[in-house]
């Protein structure tokens, strides 16, 4: 095999822009400092030699040969990337999501099990997805037939790698390769018309899965008689764990904030690796792989971090304050996404170019615990007045419909360590607002300590279906205004995206050591992030609250 170098206009030896396919497989855990090697013709430099423990040289030549049948070029980052030029090694890591886009077809190495074994399992996670999808099914038992098989599958390295979690959204409908270098192929009505599964049909069955677990427990109690959970439930639990901690699932939704949460449950050697290989789904280049660097310079960890939250913010600010916090974020950094946070199922598809009909707010940082707002708001208490007044309407046009569902029920789903479950809330009063928007959704602040009726701490509250009560919004807000009864909560309006559907979204913000009530002649302080609020309404930006909004800015605390 030889390795042509590239030249103006994309030309590789007699060939100009040649058709090429890619490897994404893990290979830097397992580097050792001798043994064999790749024997690779134009390269002036040594590939590197991998413990044979984890793959050989003889299969991974089979595996290319097998690849290079159908394309005369392959992209394999060993034989491309100079690991010890930093330089150039860095230019080739900006140029990772175009080298991903351009190729003609990308595989995938899944190494660890037998073929026999991986294709066992990768059959049984894609009929009991196809099963379920078609409804009829036991949900608790299907779901205990995937969890064996999911569970499996993802003990691969190739799942744990963080680069392999950005390649995977590069190329979603890569193809995977057994342990021989030979595409794991399915038989049955949930293939289609190909054999060949691709990482997407692993992403597609994670859904489901998913899907599966929250209806069955919404339908089932799970609890034993002396009110411990089942073993099953506790199984069904975990398969929900485990599909968080791949993020495969969400390979189906554009927002990259999912991959950068998932993130913290991968490996990488090098620490600024937590940077460099994840910037890419958000189309960045930062630190030494930028095009305006011209020579390395030493960029730490915190340096890229900030580079990182400082080009997200420019470029969207309602993007970089699309998810909520798992942890109590340190001081100043409320207005941070960081790996510990989880993406609100709402805010799953947008996107991060040209998403949004409005920007209502600039956030500007000088370091992580130090960054300034400035845009417009109105108190948590006018909001909630707004919402309360807009669910009457809808009540008021729910009733009149003819096709109005009967026996509307008030039920609400919390997101709790991994879980969803079921909670009814008896009618506080006749009259009660219905919202059939599904779109009201608070974070609840992670340094507040509420339980639910398991003894668990509840992080989310959303509105999960239409026949949800929008009382149930108002409990949460009440809840949020008396645990900041000092310091009046206000909401900033961040603005309002438009894929898919359209949601106007705005953070809940106190501000520090503060006493004074509303908000209109407070212009600027240090406030701290609380949550998030987004919802749904037709007609402008804000409609009725527009008229209650007003300036606001300030430092995050």
């Amino acid at each position: 095999m030889t390795s042509r170098e590239w030249k103006p206009g994309n030309v590789y030896g007699q060939d100009t822009e040649p058709s090429y396919s890619i490897l994404s497989y893990t290979w830097g855990r397992y580097e050792v400092p001798d043994g064999p090697r790749l024997n690779i013709k134009g390269i002036d430099w040594q590939v590197p030699s991998i413990n044979v423990n984890h793959f050989t040289v003889a299969s991974l030549s089979r595996l290319l040969e097998q690849v290079m049948l159908k394309d005369k070029y392959i992209w394999i980052d060993i034989a491309c990337i100079d690991q010890k030029r930093e330089k150039e090694k860095m230019e080739e890591i900006g140029r990772q999501a175009s080298i991903f886009k351009g190729a003609r077809q990308a595989y995938i190495w899944l190494n660890k099990y037998e073929p026999e074994t991986l294709s066992q399992h990768m059959q049984t996670l894609m009929r009991c997805g196809y099963n379920f999808a078609q409804g009829g099914v036991d949900t608790l038992q299907t779901a205990e037939e995937m969890v064996d098989s999911i569970s499996h599958i993802i003990q691969d390295p190739w799942f744990s790698s963080l680069w392999t979690l950005q390649e995977s959204v590069l190329q979603r409908h890569a193809i995977l390769l057994d342990k021989r270098g030979e595409p794991v192929t399915m038989h049955g009505p949930w293939m289609g018309e190909s054999a060949s599964c691709e990482l997407m049909d692993i992403s597609g069955a994670c859904a489901i899965a998913r899907n599966l677990t929250d209806q069955a427990m919404r339908t089932e109690s799970g609890a034993d008689h002396d009110g411990s959970l089942s073993p099953q439930w506790r199984r069904i639990q975990s398969l929900r764990t485990i599909i968080d901690q791949s993020g495969l699932d969400f390979m189906l939704c554009p927002n990259p904030n999912i991959q950068y949460a998932a993130a913290r449950f991968r490996q990488t050697l090098h620490p600024k690796d937590r940077i460099y290989a994840i910037m890419q789904v958000y189309g960045y280049r930062l630190g030494n792989s930028a095009t305006s660097i011209r020579r390395i310079r030493h960029f730490a960890l915190e340096h890229l971090e900030l580079q990182f939250l400082t080009t997200l913010t420019s470029q969207s600010v309602v993007l970089s304050q699309a998810f909520q916090h798992l942890r109590v974020p340190e001081a100043g950094q409320s207005w941070c996404i960081t790996n510990n946070v989880r993406v609100p199922k709402r805010l799953h598809n947008i996107v991060v170019h040209d998403q949004f009909l409005s920007s209502a707010c600039t956030i500007s940082a000088r370091k992580k615990s130090e960054a300034y707002f400035k845009g417009t708001a109105c108190t948590l208490r006018e909001l909630l007045d707004f919402w309360k007044s807009r669910s009457r309407e809808t009540l008021m046009w729910l009733e009149k419909a003819s096709d109005a569902p009967s026996g509307l029920k008030e039920r609400d789903a919390y997101f709790k360590n991994g879980s969803y479950m079921d909670r009814f809330f008896k009618r506080a009063k006749q009259g009660m607002m219905i919202d059939c928007s599904d779109s009201m959704s608070f974070e609840w602040p992670p340094d507040t300590v509420v339980l639910d009726d398991r003894g668990e701490p509840i992080i989310e509250c959303r509105v999960p279906e239409l026949t949800q009560a929008a009382n149930t919004q108002q409990v949460m807000g009440e809840a949020i205004i008396t645990r900041h009864s000092d310091m009046t909560p206000s909401v900033l309006y961040l603005g309002r995206t438009k894929h898919i559907e359209s949601m106007e979204v705005a953070l809940i913000v106190v501000r520090e050591g503060s006493a004074r009530s509303g908000i209109r002649m407070e212009k600027k302080g240090i406030w701290r992030r609380v949550g998030i609020c987004f919802w749904h309404v037709e007609g402008g930006p804000l409609d009725d609250l527009a008229k209650s909004l007003q300036p606001l800015k300030g430092r995050f605390g």
